[in-house]
């Protein structure tokens, strides 16, 4: 893992695909946070970037995955990602990246999350993954934003999980009481994950 003052970078340490992940932190979660759910994924050989958002909202790091498409080499397509408030951002790119001539987004993976606006007609792959018992992404959203999202997306539910289990930054104002422990969680979102975005290469 690299750090530096505007991003995380987890670098594969054996051959590298050439598919990349961007992932978009919740709102006011430390960037570190996510390392550890997001580590396999660097393990299966994907470069993954994770930018610090400036006060910790991604709606003022808009601009990072096109500044992360133009600075990591050898990644020729990206899955872009985010948790919370991060994955409607995540779903801007998207939208903004999925027809790209060069360095095209194929894939949005969601955690507990949705987007925004309307990408029924988004040209890429999509995961949404979410709790059962989460306080804030509850599954009444998740399951009111699906007719926004296309009609061959994958969701996941990992059934006890919360809001929180998404990264590793304590419990949550808000939240829902979790049935799982966060190792459990946090096994089945990276194992989802890492599946989602081989399955893209």
């Amino acid at each position: 893992m690299s750090e530096t003052p505007t991003q995380i970078v987890l670098t594969p340490t054996g051959t590298v695909s050439d598919t990349g992940v961007f992932f978009q932190p919740g709102a006011k979660v430390d960037a570190r946070a996510y390392a550890a759910v997001l580590r396999p994924l660097a393990e299966a050989g994907h470069v993954v970037v994770i930018p610090k958002q400036p006060f910790g909202i991604a709606f003022l790091s808009t601009g990072a995955f096109s500044a992360a498409r133009d600075h990591v080499a050898g990644v020729t397509q990206w899955v872009v990602a985010g948790h919370s408030l991060g994955g409607t951002v995540a779903a801007m790119d998207a939208q903004q990246y999925a027809n790209a001539p060069s360095e095209p987004v194929v894939g949005l993976l969601l955690y507990a999350s949705y987007p925004a606006t309307d990408m029924s007609g988004l040209d890429a792959a999509v995961l949404s993954v979410s709790g059962s018992n989460d306080g804030l992404a509850t599954p009444a959203k998740i399951d009111a934003s699906k007719a926004s999202l296309p009609p061959d997306t994958t969701y996941l539910v990992i059934d006890g999980g919360v809001h929180a289990f998404f990264g590793d930054y304590g419990p949550q104002a808000g939240d829902g009481q979790p049935s799982i422990s966060h190792d459990d969680a946090r096994s089945q979102i990276s194992t989802a994950s890492v599946a989602f975005v081989d399955g893209l290469g």
